[in-house]
Order: structure tokens, then C-alpha cells, then sequence
């Protein structure tokens, strides 16, 4: 597997992921008879995102448990983009979740 580091490229494809996430977990409370509570939807992408991110206290067999978000250049493909950083989903989510509600208020 070859792992490309290239900032730009994985901001876009984190971002993307960020607003599908947001979405999906914005439709299941609505199609479950939560609402469309966004502080709700903001607070499970925070939790979801500090796992994915590593930031989240995580240990397995006593040792730390630090996942790392790369995303595949395409189907098939053993090529990886990534950030050098690993990624910061828990820290952007609060604007993305504001984005979305903006952009597509409850109905």
C-alpha cells in the first residue's frame, strides 16, 4: 500500500465525509421520530468524529487503540491519501452541522 500525504486532497475528501456524515446522522433521527435537533446531530458527529480521529480515550489489550483516517484514491486502488496530522473531524463538526442547518433548515 503507498500512503500519499497531500493536505489539500484529504481536507476535501474529510470535508465530504464530514457533510455525509452530519446528513445520515440528521435523517435517522428525523426518519426514527427524533426530530431534527441540532445540537443532537452536533454532538453525535463530535463523539463519532473524536473516535475516528483518535482523540477519543481508546485502549485495547491495555495499550492505546489510535485509529488513522486515509481515504483510497479510488475503488481498487492500493494507493492512500492522508494527512500527516491524521484527521480533526471533532474539531470541525460544530461548523459543519451550523452549515447544513443553514443551508437546509428543519422543516
Amino acid at each position: 500500500m503507498n500512503i500519499k500525504i497531500d493536505q489539500e486532497e484529504f481536507e476535501k475528501r474529510q470535508t465530504r465525509l464530514i457533510q455525509e456524515m452530519a446528513s445520515a446522522i440528521r435523517n435517522r433521527l428525523q426518519t426514527t421520530g427524533l426530530g431534527e435537533d441540532q445540537e443532537l446531530v452536533e454532538s453525535l458527529l463530535f463523539d463519532i468524529g473524536a473516535i475516528l480521529d483518535g482523540s477519543a480515550e481508546m485502549k485495547v489489550g491495555g495499550k492505546p487503540l489510535i485509529p488513522f483516517l486515509a481515504f483510497a484514491k479510488n475503488r481498487g486502488s492500493d494507493e492512500v491519501i492522508a494527512s500527516k496530522g491524521g484527521s480533526w473531524i471533532h474539531e470541525v463538526c460544530s461548523d459543519a452541522v451550523e452549515k447544513m442547518f443553514e443551508e437546509n433548515p428543519p422543516s
